[in-house]
């Protein structure tokens, strides 16, 4: 199975994405490593989280006994501990004292922290002054272990500050104005896509609107060129075939007139069923060269009962004279279509010709409905199990096909109903016989 192609705009986007990604992941990486690797950083960012937590509860010169704060060093009572001290070397607030020497209770500075590596880890002793307050109130804090991973919330904590919150927003934004920007410049390549999707042989489709870069402008201008080209070979095409065969049609009238005028013979009817098979291969030859001038109309609708009625109106003398009786059924309202008339009409003649001939003595049976689609069948011996698509090939003929044909009936029929828009289809009903169906679209309306 052919996996779809994706749009230019959509794949750029990804990769610019994807591009983004990455730029932000290593970015991470070299934050991540350059802070991670500053352990004495990490240590500053916990003393000055944890004093921060502790000066927003301050009141008086001690701490409420049910602040938060002071949960974290009622859990791990070995790990962390704390001590309020006033200018006077007063400790008038503490949890966990025997963690704190009595050198950092006596220490009067601003602001200091000290580490001391020991064989059973890595000791912290950090104080800070309270400098929005009167009374010199100071606290000394002391980290032993990190049970609350302090350090790793330091760590998240720089990281958000130098990577999530000033990279990402602007990663966000550089993708989105990238990606408004790739689709607005790329319209023009969708629409001439949608151009190109358009073109068919033969048929007359205008550039697209606006302006395009110049490489699209040059692509649509080969393309057309390329198209007119195509078009005028297929116009000659078809006029020479539909002159061969109005070449064809007088003298194969002339030839009819003749033989009427011979005696009655075995020799004279096998001519006149020759002669009657040459006339109607010129007939589809003719028809041929029409078919990739017709399309069904953009406006309007078309009943299917008039184009039937009037085929099997033309054809009832050529269907007596091969011992088959003709049948039309129509509904009483019309069945409105898109489709062309002259389309219909030479679709369904086909369709009648070979189950006429084809199908033996009988009846074929032509039935309009239900909704926009005709169907012909025949009560003949049917088409062997493999034929498959291939009736719809030019020149393809079953096994055992009456003689005088040619195999363009069924190819003719696919072609007009493509041309128009609509299906032709193959049925095998209950019974004998062959049942070919002829869909088309609906009106707009």
């Amino acid at each position: 199975m052919t996996r779809p192609n994706r749009p230019l705009a959509q794949v750029l986007i990804l990769r610019l994405v994807l591009i983004t990604v990455i730029i932000v992941v290593l970015n991470m990486i070299v934050v991540g490593a350059y802070y991670g690797s500053d352990r004495a950083e990490l240590e500053a960012e916990v003393v000055a989280d944890v004093t921060e937590r502790l000066g927003a509860r301050l009141e008086d010169s001690g701490l409420p006994a049910d602040a938060p704060a002071r949960a974290m060093f009622a859990k791990h009572p070995t790990a962390y501990a704390f001590a309020l001290v006033d200018r006077t070397g007063t400790v008038v607030d503490a949890m966990n004292r025997a963690l704190i020497p009595s050198s950092a209770l006596d220490l009067y500075a601003d602001d200091w922290v000290t580490a001391v590596d020991l064989p059973t880890g890595r000791l912290l002793y950090a104080g800070h002054e309270f400098r929005d307050r009167t009374d010199g109130l100071r606290m000394v804090f002391v980290m032993t272990s990190d049970p609350e991973n302090l350090l790793r919330h330091a760590f998240l904590s720089e990281l958000r500050q130098h990577v999530w919150g000033p990279i990402l927003p602007m990663a966000l934004l550089l993708i989105g104005a990238s990606a408004f920007v790739i689709r607005r410049e790329l319209a023009p390549v969708g629409r001439a896509a949608a151009w190109a999707r358009t073109l068919s042989p033969g048929a007359v489709t205008s550039p697209p609107s606006g302006p395009v870069p110049s490489e699209v402008a040059d692509l649509i201008d080969g393309t057309q060129r390329a198209l007119d080209r195509l078009a005028s070979a297929l116009a000659a095409e078809t006029r020479h075939a539909a002159e061969a065969a109005h070449a064809l049609r007088t003298p194969v009238a002339v030839l009819t007139a003749r033989l009427d005028a011979l005696p009655p013979g075995e020799t004279t009817d096998k001519l006149r069923s020759d002669l009657a098979a040459l006339a109607r291969t010129v007939q589809q030859v003719l028809a041929a060269s029409r078919t990739e001038a017709l399309s069904a109309p953009t406006e309007g609708a078309l009943d299917l009962r008039r184009p039937a009625e009037a085929v099997l109106s033309a054809l009832a003398p050529f269907a007596y004279s091969k011992g088959v009786d003709l049948s039309l059924s129509l509904p009483d309202t019309p069945v409105l279509a898109r489709a062309n008339d002259e389309a219909v009409q030479l679709a369904l003649t086909n369709l009648v010709e070979n189950a006429v001939l084809h199908g033996g003595p009988g009846e074929v049976e032509v039935t309009l409905g239900p909704g926009p689609r005709l169907s012909v069948r025949d009560h003949g011996p049917g088409l062997p199990a493999d034929a498959g698509e291939r009736i719809f090939q030019p020149f393809w003929r079953a096994p055992g096909a009456v003689a005088g044909g040619t195999g363009l009936g069924l190819a003719i029929v696919d072609r007009l109903q493509r041309a128009q828009g609509g299906t032709v289809a193959v049925q095998k009903p209950k019974g004998a016989g062959l049942e070919i169906v002829l869909t088309f679209e609906a009106p707009l309306f």
